[in-house]
């Protein structure tokens, strides 16, 4: 197991520093960070290296967590996940669902919750349609927001997908050199629950499809807990801006120990 080898912990802590400050890394802030000497840090990154799971780049301090490094971060964290939770049930440590009231509930009182639209609902107990029951942490009215205890039964989410539209930039074109009809098909195809759209070409792309954006701001952080929540996003970017959101995925993806499904489609006229 991970933290019982001192050796591959340290590899582990590498990585997630590198993941969050790539490409350009300086090993003495990684060094400061975990705790142990430069020198130890560098030879870790000439043996990560080795094994596949850093790519250096062609400038100096440029480095890359490569897609195996990414698979084993992924593992690794899932493992710790796993750990930490088997923990808090040992422990008893209790914690608390976030849900929208559908009927007036008192603390304490159990109640049923429902999935729609990926998020949760407090609904009677005797609703045919429950996933799980609940005991109330407050008193709350219809629509207002309340906390649930003891969970017993299972949430069916269904974990939803991500499509990234790669749109031309401006000095490609814009959104005049942009494949509304293609764009339209993959919309039907794919029907999203939500729509992202980053930068000023993406805004002038959804005007032109007559749609409205759901997601302006954080998309990355806001596509990947959509997706957790079991809602399909499509995200409409200009190029250049598609390896961010990559990597960024990738990063929300580890954090929260899942493995959202994401696809490029590229949109610029042939």
């Amino acid at each position: 197991m991970l933290i019982r080898d001192k050796g591959e912990f340290t590899k582990f802590q590498i990585l997630l520093e590198v993941m969050k400050n790539q490409p350009h890394i300086k090993q003495k802030d990684i060094s400061d960070t975990i705790g142990i000497t430069i020198q130890a840090i560098s030879k870790y990154f000439k043996n990560l290296t080795k094994e596949g799971l850093l790519e250096a780049g062609s400038e100096r301090a440029d480095y890359r967590v490569t897609q195996k490094g990414i698979t084993k971060l992924r593992e690794e964290l899932k493992n710790l996940d796993t750990y930490v939770k088997s923990i808090k049930n040992e422990l008893k440590v209790d914690h608390a669902w976030i849900a929208i009231a559908t009927l007036p509930v008192k603390i304490d009182e159990q109640v049923g919750l429902i999935t729609k639209g990926g998020i949760f609902y407090t609904v009677s107990i005797n609703d045919p349609n429950i996933e799980a029951t609940g005991y109330a942490t407050n008193n709350a009215n219809p629509g207002e927001d309340i906390g649930l205890k003891d969970l017993k039964g299972k949430i069916k989410l269904k974990q939803g997908k991500i499509l990234i539209i790669k749109l031309p930039s401006i000095r490609q074109g814009g959104s005049r050199n942009t494949d509304i009809p293609k764009i339209k098909n993959l919309i039907n195809e794919f029907k999203p629950d939500r729509i992202g759209v980053m930068g000023a070409v993406g805004r002038a792309v959804i005007n032109k499809l007559e749609l409205k954006a759901d997601i302006e701001f954080g998309i990355s952080h806001s596509a990947v807990i959509a997706a957790t929540r079991g809602l399909n996003v499509l995200v409409l970017v200009v190029g250049r801006m598609v390896n961010k959101m990559i990597q960024e995925i990738d990063k929300q993806n580890m954090r929260f120990t899942n493995d959202i499904i994401y696809e490029v489609k590229d949109a610029k006229l042939a």
